[in-house]
């Protein structure tokens, strides 16, 4: 199965990934807009989403673990073709469960929006 997006010329790509934390650059076209022609709050959720989990999978031995929840602010309308930065860090691990936030900046560092994510830690075999 393809990642969300993964053939869109807007995918968001990983600059960093380690230790808790991942951050990755991302340019959005115009396959990911809303009716009002800035970016659509499903695909600003997919984005926090990818970016809280590649952070709880740099801390994990299993390949992925699994969205339990996914909470988001959308603080200012996201334009198309400008190009953002989501930033994602582990606010909490536990043996079961991580927490991690996310924020999607624009070029002066500016957050547009944020999100909470958590998830399941898959148990070792």
């Amino acid at each position: 199965m393809a990642a969300p997006y993964a053939d869109s010329p807007g995918r968001w790509k990983t600059v960093l990934m380690q230790d808790g934390q991942a951050e990755m650059s991302w340019t959005p076209t115009p396959d990911m807009a809303n009716p009002f022609g800035s970016v659509h709050g499903g695909i600003i959720a997919t984005v926090i989403d990818e970016v809280t989990g590649a952070a709880v999978t740099s801390s994990i031995e299993a390949g992925s673990a699994p969205t339990v929840s996914l909470n988001v602010e959308y603080l200012h309308a996201i334009p198309i073709g400008g190009t953002y930065t989501a930033v994602g860090e582990i606010v909490r691990m536990g043996r079961a469960m991580a927490i991690a936030d996310a924020r999607i900046l624009n070029e002066e560092g500016k957050m547009l929006a944020r999100g909470t994510c958590i998830f399941q830690i898959p148990r070792p075999k």
